[in-house]
């Protein structure tokens, strides 16, 4: 089987309904030795800021010496994106020969693409002798496949509204949901969180039982000066005193993610993993996780941000609203139908003179010429180009000097505008 013919197996199997339970990876990862077993983890959920968080925690083990894993999803232009050791994605030949040695377990397994993916990923850890991996949550976390490990540590994010036709309808069953990964003993990092969320937490850290820390009361962050360009702060913690610490990733969301992950360190330090100080300085220097808030390019300035949920769009705003200077503001939005979009809208569409309307390439992308008459958009000059290579060009084509030019809406949108030509690095 070649990696072309590997990613088109997963590609039809994908078409298959998604599905909750750990049944079927417990039965995948057992026909695969149980790699789970042969590597620590910290396992994070949450519904904004997963990956980020993840690839700075990822970073900083990284620089501390350790040989890494780290598992996100989804991808953004390519799938090998999702497994890598080290810093470095998954070999091409590596993903074909473990689909050779076991599609027929998957097939027996009766496994989704996801679940395929996850006991990939675990095998590949073995295989590559990581020391400990990051691996991201899909969706949710207490059904979700890649609870299957124990972890050394868990980390939860800020939780919003997000997938509620699968997590329920209320903040507080997301929050159950999500805090479905903590095990007994196992220490529990949460970022900041709503009065709601925070208590659903605390709730399940005492009755799982396990301690829980989080970030807003571990770590002082002080001095902080955020730019377009970099985040620069200065943090303290029960073990460490940081001054100068300067962030690959811009926005003043990045810091709370940062917070979090240096509440992991004290936490992990706490269990004997040793991280230096210089560590924890190099991992968030260096860490690079794109499409959110990534700039393209300057004069004028164009960025490209994976935000797909009113949290996240909200987040955006914020940083066009404080971070950056332009004339006018050209959006370039695609979406999928099954996200609430109207509200994402209504938080963005105020500050764009001029929306771009497009679809991202997905099956359940919404239709942009529905999202032309939404109300939001009431007096806007609105454009609908449902082809995104067409809408991107026509954005960049229409931008003066002074103007900024914002693609977002969804994660699939934005990997599909980084895979453009003139979004290449």
């Amino acid at each position: 089987m070649t990696y072309r013919q590997a990613v088109d197996y997963l590609f039809h199997r994908e078409r298959r309904a998604m599905r909750f339970g750990l049944d079927a990876i417990r039965d995948l990862l057992g026909r695969c030795g149980g790699p789970q077993k042969s590597f620590a983890s910290v396992h994070v959920a949450g519904t904004n800021g997963k990956g980020s968080s993840t690839a700075m925690l990822e970073a900083v083990l990284r620089a501390a010496g350790y040989r890494t894993g780290r598992y996100t999803s989804p991808h953004l232009t390519d799938m090998r994106e999702r497994i890598a050791v080290s810093g470095r994605n998954i070999p091409g030949a590596a993903v074909s020969a473990w689909l050779h040695r076991h599609r027929d377990d998957a097939e027996a397994a009766g496994a989704t693409v996801f679940e395929i993916l996850t006991a990939m990923a675990f095998s590949h850890f073995r295989d590559s002798r990581v020391d400990i991996a990051v691996v991201e949550t899909g969706l949710g976390g207490r059904l979700d496949a890649t609870n299957a490990v124990t972890p050394v540590l868990t980390a939860i994010t800020a939780i919003g509204k997000d997938h509620t036709e699968l997590l329920g309808g209320t903040i507080e069953s997301i929050a159950r949901e999500k805090a479905g990964i903590l095990k007994p003993g196992v220490t529990c990092v949460a970022a900041p969180q709503s009065g709601r969320v925070r208590a659903v937490l605390t709730s399940s850290a005492a009755s799982v039982p396990c301690p829980i820390v989080f970030s807003r009361d571990a770590v002082s962050i002080r001095n902080l000066e955020c730019t377009d360009r970099f985040s620069r702060f200065d943090a303290s913690t029960e073990l460490s005193e940081y001054r100068g610490l300067r962030l690959g990733l811009i926005g003043r969301h990045q810091i709370d993610n940062a917070a979090l992950v240096i509440a992991a360190v004290d936490a992990l330090r706490k269990s004997g993993w040793k991280i230096p100080d210089r560590a924890v300085a190099a991992g968030l220097r260096g860490v690079v996780w794109r499409g959110r808030l990534e700039v393209l390019r300057r004069n004028p300035t164009v960025l490209v941000d994976s935000a797909h949920n009113p949290a996240g769009v909200t987040t955006l705003a914020l940083a066009l609203r404080t971070l950056f200077r332009y004339d006018r503001l050209i959006l370039v939005f695609g979406v999928l139908a099954d996200k609430d979009y109207r509200s994402m809208l209504k938080i963005l569409a105020p500050a764009a003179h001029h929306l771009i309307l497009t679809r991202p390439l997905s099956e359940r992308a919404m239709d942009p010429a529905l999202l032309a008459g939404l109300p939001a958009l009431k007096g806007k000059t609105v454009t609908v180009i449902p082809d995104i290579r067409h809408a991107w060009k026509t954005a960049l084509a229409s931008a003066r000097h002074g103007d900024l030019v914002c693609g977002a809406g969804s994660i699939y949108f934005a990997g599909e505008v980084l895979k453009l030509p003139v979004c290449k690095r």
